[in-house]
């Protein structure tokens, strides 16, 4: 009886520790259970869907592009429509400020060297413009000067004499007028400008949604009031700090059903926004087509409005002794020989016919001195995998892009006929 009693109370307490147990064990197995179906469903429905398997961290990638993952891929927290700042007269640059500031922004909010408020006497600046692609190449290589300044100052003597100096002034989503804007602010402290595009620009040409102005969605985060409903804004900027969160993740990143829902979440703000009334006054408005022309009278009027800002640099350079050159950028969908990896990522190609078009209305206006270039030949020969996205050269943390070296090449190389620049000997100065 003595053992029986001293035993009694441990059994008891054991007792006890499995009924708390079991139910918890049970709990957890089920949770776990329909966690790995709803993953197994959520990956067999988007499989279905695109008729393929994706795995979860290629499909939140796919979501942005190379710009935007550069900038934000050691940020955990930050998203890149976080590291964006409004401007008065650009619509958006970026900021250097807590907690998602960039490091390398400069006075103006763009990327790399400050610009100067006046004219230099001790180097020969070039302005370099455009959209994401402009940025990436105009940005500098390996905690250096970017490839076209290298090959310029390797190669050339600039027109007074001093070392070229490129300034990175493009920005990811930009297209005209946001470089006509930057070269008006800027034109009295450059000694020449050089726009990089065409493929920012095709888009309203493409689509005749809006008139070829109407801004790019980074405006909209920029300048949240612009969207005239700050309920909207608040809804997808949580969202999108969610995704960020998610894709650097080293569980949720691997997840299709986070995936899916994060998407459906978006997919849903963004149906919501839509199913507002739209007020008088509002982007749309301001930015509306001419309504009852036919698409070919649309189209022709928004390349008249693409041509009139390039055309309005080249007055402006011309009133203030600045050199120019305007190059319509290369695409993947035309010249470019693919690779294997290049067709996985650059998408479709149903602007093809609309780009040949713009470009050729570009090249026109060399009839009337305006210093237009193509470079949809420049990868004509070139078997490397060189792009990583629909529009971006591959390139690695330290900016080294064999694409992007060579578009370099060829640049410096039209820019030297274009401006009588003279040979560097070996003795020159």
């Amino acid at each position: 009886m003595h053992h029986s009693t001293q035993i009694t109370p441990r059994r008891s307490r054991l007792t006890r520790m499995k009924r708390f147990l079991l139910p918890l064990a049970t709990a957890l197995v089920t949770l776990l259970l329909f966690a790995v179906l709803i993953e197994l469903f959520a990956t067999a429905y988007l499989s279905v869907a695109d008729g393929r398997y994706v795995p979860a961290r290629e499909r939140f990638a796919s979501r942005t592009n190379l710009f935007m993952r550069d900038l934000v891929q050691e940020r955990n927290t930050c998203g890149y429509m976080d590291t964006l700042y409004p401007h008065p007269y650009l619509g958006f640059v970026h900021h250097a400020n807590r907690p998602c500031g960039l490091a390398e922004i400069n006075n103006v909010g763009l990327f790399g060297t400050d610009f100067p408020f006046i004219r230099p006497e001790d180097r020969f600046v070039v302005l370099v413009t455009g959209g994401s692609v402009a940025n990436q190449f105009a940005k500098g290589v390996s905690d250096g000067p970017s490839y076209l300044e290298r090959f310029l100052n390797a190669r050339y003597v600039s027109p007074t004499g001093k070392p070229f100096l490129v300034l990175n002034g493009g920005d990811g989503a930009w297209k005209q007028p946001q470089q006509a804007i930057l070269f008006l602010l800027f034109v009295d402290t450059v000694h020449a400008v050089v726009t990089l595009d065409g493929y920012n620009e095709r888009a309203p040409i493409l689509s005749l949604e809006e008139r070829f102005e109407y801004p790019a969605n980074n405006f909209h985060r920029a300048n949240p009031a612009a969207s005239q409903d700050p309920g909207d804004v608040l809804v997808r900027w949580i969202l999108g700090r969610v995704r960020a969160r998610a894709a650097a993740n080293a569980v949720l990143s691997r997840s299709q059903a986070a995936y899916a829902v994060i998407s459906a979440a978006e997919g849903w703000a963004e149906r919501q926004a839509e199913r507002r009334p739209k007020p008088r006054t509002s982007l749309e408005s301001i930015f509306a087509l001419p309504p009852g022309w036919t698409r070919e009278q649309l189209r022709s009027w928004q390349l008249g409005l693409y041509r009139k800002y390039v055309r309005a640099m080249h007055v402006v350079a011309r009133d203030h002794g600045v050199l120019e050159a305007h190059f319509i950028q290369p695409v993947p969908a035309i010249s470019k020989p693919l690779t294997a990896d290049e067709e996985k990522v650059v998408g479709e190609f149903a602007y093809r016919d609309v780009y040949l078009q713009l470009t050729d209305s570009l090249m026109a206006m060399n009839a009337d001195g305006v210093p237009v270039i193509s470079l949809l030949d420049v990868f004509a020969s070139d078997r490397r995998t060189l792009y990583g996205d629909d529009i971006h050269l591959r390139q690695d943390a330290a900016g080294v892009s064999p694409g992007y070296e060579r578009l370099a090449d060829r640049i410096a190389t039209d820019l030297a006929g274009l401006w009588h620049l003279r040979p560097r000997t070996s003795d020159a100065n």
